[in-house]
């Protein structure tokens, strides 16, 4: 049986046809052998290979800068992906957008990193509005079809998120600078359409303001610096302290009290738990100790009958 060899241009031509089939395995074997055999298209193939990359893991920072090097160093200009129209500069700068967007999402510790990372998301909503504006971004359309998201919107997205982030470094030291950042969150999560729910939420607990029924100390930012516990309070204490709106709910099912009173009870509460647990646990093993012992008399007053 004679062998058919393929060319590197067959090889290339055929892994064309199987992207548009989205058989992107096969397309990207067919574009290395294409290259290994010195195609014409050798450069656009190599491009082919970085975007299956990609389109195999978009998440990944640094698949996306290396597919963006090859734009940014080829003469190509313009290009089709299956369906998709890609224009190779203009590609190249949303994917250095997108990896530094997922490099700054991995951002993760204690409040000043999540002051920088809320910064630096600033920065990057910029970047997305000015560099992109309301061009599609192409990642999208290749990765799920979705040619809705343009640059603008994907701004807004990212500012509400880094004001979101901003909100969270500040809270514990200004919970009313807390709310105003989420206010900005909440105002252009709504221009995308998005769920406000959470947002909403969060500025009316950190604009909150209540007086700490033990101590009597007035704070701001529910769940943060004061905490709903449930209490019973009797019509007598409804009505003979002044402002008792302020120590506790409308129903009168809980009080509210601050962190520092509350950490004190949950502490003192831990450690009294742990000592009859001790003392739970020391009764344990005295008793499966004298159970042994009965159990090993029986056994030797068992053997000695026999």
């Amino acid at each position: 049986m004679a062998l058919i060899f393929k060319s590197g241009d067959e090889l290339f031509d055929q892994g064309i046809d199987l992207i548009k089939r989205k058989e992107f395995a096969k397309a990207k074997s067919n574009f290395q052998k294409s290259v290994e055999k010195d195609g014409k298209n050798a450069e656009i193939a190599n491009i082919y290979i970085a975007i299956i990359d990609v389109y195999s893991d978009p998440d990944s920072a640094d698949r996306l800068e290396f597919l963006a090097s090859r734009l940014e160093a080829t003469n190509i200009g313009e290009f089709e992906f299956g369906l998709t129209s890609i224009e190779s500069k203009k590609f190249a700068v949303e994917l250095r957008l997108t990896a530094e967007r997922i490099r700054i999402f991995a951002m993760n510790g204690n409040s000043n990193v999540r002051e920088d990372k809320g910064n630096k998301l600033l920065q990057l909503a910029q970047k997305f509005q000015m560099q992109i504006g309301n061009d599609g971004l192409k990642l999208n359309e290749l990765i799920s079809n979705d040619v809705s998201i343009t640059g603008i919107r994907e701004s807004l997205s990212i500012q509400a998120l880094g004001y979101e982030t901003l909100a969270s470094a500040v809270v514990l030291t200004d919970p009313k600078k807390a709310a105003e950042m989420l206010q900005n969150a909440y105002n252009y999560r709504k221009q995308t359409g998005e769920d406000v729910g959470n947002d909403m939420n969060l500025i009316k607990a950190y604009s909150k303001t209540a007086k700490c029924w033990i101590c009597g100390r007035s704070t701001t930012g529910e769940g943060i610096h004061f905490i709903t516990m449930s209490s019973e309070i009797t019509p007598f204490m409804r009505t003979g302290q002044d402002d008792i709106q302020k120590s506790a709910p409308e129903n009168f099912e809980s009080v509210y009290v601050c962190r520092p009173c509350y950490s004190a009870i949950s502490r003192r509460a831990d450690v009294i738990s742990k000592q009859y647990f001790d003392r739970g646990m020391q009764e344990l093993r005295n008793t499966e100790a004298r159970l042994q012992m009965e159990i090993a008399e029986v056994r030797a007053y068992a053997s000695m009958r026999r």
